[in-house]
Formats: C-alpha cells, sequence, structure tokens
C-alpha cells in the first residue's frame, strides 16, 4: 500500500470497532493477552495451567450427541 493510500484509510476508533466483536473474536483476543502475559513471565506456573485449562475448554469442539 503506498503512503498516499495510507493516508485516505479511514482510522476507526476501537470502541466503535469493539461493537461489532463476536464472541470467537473475544475469546481469541482474550487467549492471545493471556499467551502474551505468560511470554512476559508475568503469570505464574499456577495461572499459566489456569489460563491454558480454561483456553482449552473454551476453544474444543462441542461433543457431537
Amino acid at each position: 500500500m503506498s503512503e498516499q493510500e495510507t493516508k485516505n484509510v479511514p482510522q476507526i476508533s476501537a470502541f466503535e470497532e469493539v461493537k461489532s466483536m463476536t464472541k470467537v473474536q473475544a475469546i481469541n483476543i482474550l487467549i492471545q493477552t493471556a499467551n502474551a502475559a505468560q511470554g512476559a513471565g508475568v503469570l505464574s506456573v499456577r495461572d499459566s495451567v489456569f489460563v491454558a485449562a480454561a483456553a482449552e475448554l473454551l476453544t474444543k469442539p462441542y461433543d457431537k450427541k
């Protein structure tokens, strides 16, 4: 994308952008944030285990009945 094209792209407020967020997008954002925190060493080992288990629980496919 050229510099001129970049200048013509409208900026959307994050507060407006989140209004169209889906549940899947929200879960992915939370997982990405947890991964960043874990990578930065912010989480304890215990917290990392809980975050990983929660992410797995929320992202595994539903069992077919």
